[in-house]
């Protein structure tokens, strides 16, 4: 009976957690911040789960300003070997050097065996030189991982 009672109340303080949903094994929330891997200049926007015909995912959602998305990118790479950003078409995006079409999104695996892809882009923009990063307003950045097979 105790050890039920604690399993319930474990249940509902892990559910309380502020912007944190739980869905199956997985929880959505601020997964940088969860992992101890989240820059001060990243501002955590949301998490939520996005449903599609294959498998559903839960995408944790950030932002940045154009002014320090050179230092960001360069910890996404160090830290989830993110390919480097290239402007491709109307934005930046990773882009692996041998095939420029394809993103090359970084990756994680969690301490429960769960993988996530972690990507970096910009909104549209006609700014092709990184050096004008900083008058681009923000970058996005993206932790996606999927909720069973594919």
């Amino acid at each position: 009976m105790l050890v039920m009672l604690l399993g319930c109340i474990s249940d509902r303080a892990e559910a309380q957690r502020p912007n944190e949903v739980r869905y199956s094994t997985q929880v959505c929330g601020d997964f940088l911040d969860r992992w101890n891997q989240k820059p001060a200049e990243l501002k955590f926007v949301r998490c939520e789960t996005v449903k599609h015909v294959q498998v559903d995912r839960l995408v944790s959602s950030y932002t940045v300003k154009g002014s320090d998305a050179i230092e960001v990118e360069k910890f996404l790479q160090r830290q989830f070997g993110m390919a480097p950003l290239r402007f491709l078409c109307c934005g930046w995006e990773p882009s692996s050097v041998q095939n420029r079409v394809a993103p090359h999104y970084g990756q994680y695996v969690d301490a429960k065996g769960a993988q996530f892809e972690v990507w970096m882009f910009s909104g549209e923009t006609l700014l092709r030189d990184r050096k004008a990063w900083h008058k681009i307003p923000e970058f996005h950045i993206r932790v996606e991982t999927y909720l069973g097979e594919i």
